[in-house]
């Protein structure tokens, strides 16, 4: 009968805790428990009872043995998710009366609005996205291809929040009449109603391991970015890495919400800072912006002089460590199109790569990043002809199998994305795990395996 340790003291005095404490820190950024070994050591002594480990070096190899089922099952214990449907009203009078409208009227021509959930958690902020947006904007955004992305490093979160199902006290901020409408009930829970979510998509992302702004992972050119209570757990060296990447990875005159007690003017000196009632916002400023919309009751306050230095025009590489991006082939014909895909110029994009294909239409390449494209410019039928055209001419092309699965997952089709996952799987089996793919942001093929995995377990596909 295997012994395990009977307490968080026992753990804490094995001489490999320092050891899983330092990978733990590594692999989610949390920093928050490098000076909290007791509160570490009691959720790692419930999995070692859980799986049986003897001691932390058992647990160590338990953690890089499984397929990275281990690694999710501790990081699931690790998270924060408690939350509830507009939380924080201060913020979302924000955006419902300043920031909302200035995105809107910006965007008339484009007719697109991106928003970034990022640490979404089990799905109450996306939801309460967009429940503001269907029932406050829902007219103006007629015909508009409104994409909030939700994403977390939790797989346990983003399953409950995908099912869309909630307990009464994840309402106690809600209005009854928002409940009545946007909810449904079932049993002692309420389920979001389907045109609540249909504007929502919920993907795995690790914001101290995934490189961004990325248009492959799909999270680039947004209008607004929330992470709310989420840095407050990562080191400040980590904070001065993320904040560029959060930045370029906004439009120009994008806006950024962060959590009440993040607000810092040294950390965000790139943005322009906004006061709001009850909130500080920031907003990413190259040009001089329109006149902001503002209601009665919020003071107009003047910008501030535009900071001397901005953000690099690339992220930079995060201080923890995270894979190193890759360098641009020589001559790369993407390049062009690659540029006014990074800064949100999706139809120069879409059109440089047309004219791509005047001279290279068996380039799977081509056919692939014009794919990811023109689903951003929300011609789906095209995007996925332009996909299965990829992988057509290359179908030891892994990149498209993986952006395939994740286009079909968008689209509810768990049984083509499953197959999609399955053949990356299939392709990856046969390269190291240290190789690059060039095409894919330098990620590598154990990352790419890993996302893969993380993938069709979140979508139920053995």
């Amino acid at each position: 009968m295997t012994t395990v340790p009977a307490s968080a003291a026992d753990v804490v005095a094995d001489p490999f805790f320092r050891r899983l404490k330092a990978l733990v820190i590594e692999t989610t950024g949390m920093e928050f428990y490098a000076d909290k070994d007791d509160d570490l050591a009691r959720i790692v002594q419930s999995r070692m009872a859980e799986t049986g480990a003897s001691d932390c070096a058992v647990y160590l190899e338990r953690l890089f043995d499984e397929a990275g089922e281990e690694m999710d099952a501790l990081v699931a214990e690790l998270t924060i998710g408690e939350t509830y449907f507009f939380r924080h009203k201060e913020q979302f009078d924000a955006l419902r009366e300043q920031v909302l409208p200035a995105v809107i009227e910006r965007n008339l021509s484009t007719r697109r609005l991106r928003i970034w959930s990022a640490g979404c958690a089990t799905g109450p902020e996306p939801y309460s996205l967009a429940i503001l947006l269907k029932r406050e904007f829902g007219e103006q955004l007629l015909g508009w291809n409104v994409s909030i992305i939700a994403t977390d490093i939790n797989q346990k979160f983003l399953a409950r929040a995908r099912e869309g199902r909630y307990d009464e006290w994840a309402f106690r901020s809600v209005p009854e009449v928002i409940r009545r409408e946007c909810f449904t009930v079932s049993g002692r829970q309420w389920v979001i109603r389907p045109e609540y979510r249909s504007w929502v998509n919920f993907q795995y992302h690790n914001l101290i391991k995934s490189r961004f702004p990325s248009i492959l992972d799909n999270i680039a050119s947004f209008d607004i970015i929330i992470c709310r209570n989420v840095i407050i757990y990562f080191s400040r060296a980590t904070i001065e890495g993320l904040i560029p990447c959060f930045h370029e990875a906004l439009v120009d005159g994008g806006w950024l919400v962060m959590g009440h007690a993040e607000p810092n003017s040294e950390l965000f000196k790139a943005f322009q800072t906004v006061s709001c009632t009850g909130t500080v916002l920031y907003r990413r400023m190259d040009a001089p912006p329109p006149p902001v919309p503002q209601p009665a009751s919020v003071p107009v306050l003047p910008p501030p002089p535009k900071p001397a230095v901005l953000a690099p025009p690339r992220p930079r590489p995060l201080p923890t460590p995270a894979r190193p991006a890759a360098a641009e082939p020589s001559g790369d014909v993407l390049a062009e199109a690659r540029v006014l895909a990074d800064r949100g110029d999706w139809e120069a994009a879409a059109k440089a790569c047309d004219a791509l294909l005047a001279g290279h239409n068996l380039d799977s390449r081509v056919h692939f990043f014009r794919g990811l494209v023109l689903e951003q410019l929300g011609d789906q039928g095209e995007a996925e002809a332009s996909l299965r055209r990829a992988i057509y001419l290359d179908r030891h092309n892994v990149l498209p199998h993986y952006h395939l699965g994740l286009f079909l997952w968008r689209r509810d089709d768990a049984v083509g994305a499953g197959r999609s996952f399955r053949n990356v799987q299939t392709l990856l089996e046969r390269l190291p795990d240290a190789h690059s793919f060039a095409d894919g942001d330098g990620i590598t093929v154990a990352q790419l395996r890993e996302a893969a995995d993380m993938h069709l377990k979140l979508i139920g596909t053995p």
